[in-house]
Formats: C-alpha cells, sequence, structure tokens
C-alpha cells in the first residue's frame, strides 16, 4: 500500500464506521459498503460529502460504476487526488 493510499484508508476506515454505524473491525478494504455493511442511499450521500470535505476532492462528478467496496472508495479518492491539487487530510 502506497503512502497516499495508506492515509487515505487511515482516514476513511473510522469514517465509514461513524457513518454506517458499524465497529471499525468490520470495516476492511473487501468490504461491501452495501451487502456487508449495509449502507443505504442516505449512508452513501452522507459518505460522499464527508469524503468531500476531508479529503478535498468532488465525489459528485465522479465516474463511480464499479464502487462497491471500502477500498475501491479509497482508490477512487486517490485518483482524485492525484487529478487535482493536493490537500492535506484532515485529522
Amino acid at each position: 500500500m502506497d503512502v497516499e493510499r495508506g492515509d487515505v484508508w487511515e482516514a476513511l476506515r473510522p469514517l465509514c464506521a461513524r457513518v454506517m454505524s458499524v465497529p471499525l473491525e468490520a470495516v476492511g478494504p473487501r468490504a461491501r459498503l452495501v451487502a456487508d455493511l449495509g449502507a443505504d442511499s442516505l449512508d452513501i450521500t452522507e459518505l460522499e460529502a464527508a469524503s468531500e470535505e476531508m479529503f478535498g476532492v468532488s465525489l459528485k462528478r465522479a465516474d463511480k460504476s464499479g464502487v462497491s467496496t471500502v477500498g475501491d472508495v479509497a482508490d477512487l479518492i486517490v485518483r482524485l487526488r492525484a487529478h487535482g491539487a493536493p490537500s492535506p487530510l484532515a485529522r
């Protein structure tokens, strides 16, 4: 895992746990947002908004096809950050 993805992962994991009201231990890179973590459309919208604020990227116009796991979300954020101005993670 590269440094950027590692940083994103460390911040995204507890965010997912909080938004989806699941234990942190349930949030792994292969955890499916809907099937495994029970996310509904409101959870997904809240996760998008919180991720945008935390990581300084816009997920609204991003191609989210194929994004179904927490790892996919981390990868998407890393890709978006690589194409935009880098912004420090909010801690």
